[in-house]
């Protein structure tokens, strides 16, 4: 089963991954520019229009934005070329909308993160068509230096991961004691977390790192940290130098990938699923092992958590899915289509420059129709429970449709994004002459078999909550669902029962 390719913390790794292919490459240009040369003939003329618009900004480190002239913001609206969607029309009121924050910016030339709150309204439209379609600021380094690479690694951002409701931001988890979970962030540096977050998505899990970087580089021109918080009602002013940001991702995702555990009283084990790997192997052993001991010390109910899973590769998916599933093998595709460009010609024998630009049927030998199991990966005699977010995506999102469908699991929490599961295929590219990368641009267009409606897919048990649930430290979420595991008021029986009478 191959579906995309999104893996990590969707863009926290982007900006130093470029600025270190940056550095690295013999041209100093960086690797998409090589790409470019390949897409357009006008490559020399357009990285020359580009250098001209370089500016640099200094602090920690040196890097490179570029700014746009105001007068061509409109032109960085649009659906990339090589996107299955590319063609269809953008409302006309974003563009007004874009026009009108445009005029009131007043300034003749946007810097990336200028030029990301104009567009935003517009952007956040297209996530909404493709939870991939997504850009992100991608400075680079003016030399190559293997010292500023190190330097690169090393920049410091504060130590927590944040969850955003409603725009409120509550530490989710953290690596730095300063931090503890339940802390309402309130500001950074002076600056309000509201005015930070008109330069970010709307995601369920942000990541300081990139509140800053989005936020005129921040990152970079800042010293320590000076955080507002409240804790206990109480509010309070902290200060942090940081922590270098790989430290900062690994040891958060340590915190939470593999983390299992038992809850005596709900008689349920629980596993927590934060991405999926090239190579699913091993999260596959260690998934069922986790849910044999959970059975043998008298659990009858398992609980996979999925929040904030971007997705990944979907390696070894038949037998993960084997484990839950007691069939021969279950229905996934309906159709496939691929819009076929210069970045998906290499990839497809079968395509020819005739078909650059269509939107065509894949070929059945293509199409992963439906999925064979393996009989001897069941485990048998658990009720499982698959817990999802607005950030569970990409082949996160189709594991969670599959269970559902096949009525494997209930699934709780909160619906999906709008086509979370449309999409995939990914490449990238650049928006414009700008400093902010497509990272994501999905390339094929996927129809499941599926009951969402819409193009939304939604939880068997909702389960509602506000900012002041997490006040506390707790996972409220979580703790809802044990408490409706342990009332027995999880009425998943029939609904299987209707599920399972499509395949008999």
């Amino acid at each position: 089963m191959k579906k995309t390719v999104l893996c990590g913390s969707f863009a926290l790794l982007c900006m130093l991954n470029s600025i270190a292919a940056y550095a690295n490459s013999g041209s100093g240009k960086h690797p998409s520019d090589s790409l470019l040369q390949v897409r357009n003939n006008r490559q020399d003329s357009l990285l020359l229009v580009r250098k001209s618009r370089e500016v640099r900004v200094d602090g920690k480190i040196s890097i490179l934005d570029v700014k746009t002239p105001a007068c061509e913001v409109e032109k960085c609206l649009h659906i990339p070329a090589w996107h299955p969607a590319a063609g269809d029309s953008i409302p006309a009121p974003l563009y007004e909308e874009i026009a009108e924050r445009n005029r009131l910016l007043g300034k003749d030339s946007l810097t990336s993160a200028e030029l990301f709150r104009v567009l935003r309204p517009g952007l956040i439209w297209l996530q909404y068509l493709d939870p991939h379609l997504r850009v992100d600021p991608q400075p680079v380094f003016p030399v190559r230096s293997a010292k500023v690479r190190k330097q690169a690694g090393n920049i410091p951002t504060p130590g927590f991961l944040l969850l955003d409701v409603n725009d409120t931001l509550v530490v989710s988890r953290s690596v730095d004691p300063v931090f503890e979970r339940g802390d309402r962030i309130l500001a950074i540096n002076d600056v309000p977390v509201s005015e930070y977050l008109q330069y970010c998505y709307d995601d369920r899990y942000i990541y300081p790192f990139i509140l800053l970087k989005n936020y005129h580089y921040a990152l970079v021109t800042a010293a320590d940290y000076k955080v507002r918080l409240e804790r206990n009602g109480q509010v309070q002013e902290v200060t942090t130098p940081g922590m270098p940001w790989s430290e900062v991702y690994l040891g958060l995702l340590r915190q939470q990938e593999f983390r299992t555990c038992i809850f005596e009283e709900a008689k349920a084990g629980y596993f927590s699923i934060t991405e999926f790997y090239p190579d699913n192997g091993l999260l596959i052993k260690k998934l069922r092992k986790a849910i044999l001991q959970a059975k043998k010390q008298g659990c009858d109910s398992f609980i996979l958590d999925l929040r904030g899973n971007p997705g990944g590769s979907g390696s070894a998916f038949d037998d993960l899915l084997s484990i839950f599933i007691d069939k021969p093998a279950i229905p996934y595709l309906k159709s496939q289509r691929l819009k076929v460009s210069k970045q998906t010609l290499p990839d497809y024998d079968f395509l020819t420059d005739s078909l650059l630009g269509k939107l065509i049927d894949m070929p059945d030998k293509y199409i992963h129709r439906e999925v064979a199991l393996k009989k001897k990966m069941y485990v048998p005699g658990m009720r499982y429970y698959v817990m999802m977010d607005k950030d569970t995506g990409s082949v996160a999102s189709s594991f969670c449709n599959i269970m559902q469908y096949n009525g494997a699991a209930e699934l709780v929490g909160e619906p999906l994004r709008h086509n979370a599961m449309k999409y995939g295929e990914v490449t990238e590219g650049w928006l414009y002459l700008t400093c902010l990368l497509w990272p994501s641009v999905s390339t094929v267009e996927f129809e499941e078999y599926t009951e969402a409606v819409g193009g939304v897919l939604t939880p068997d048990i909702a389960i509602p909550y506000t900012a002041a649930d997490y006040l506390s430290g707790r996972d409220a979420v979580l703790d809802k669902l044990l408490a409706v595991i342990e009332s027995g008021r999880a009425n998943q029986s029939s609904r299987i029962a209707r599920a399972g009478s499509r395949f008999r």
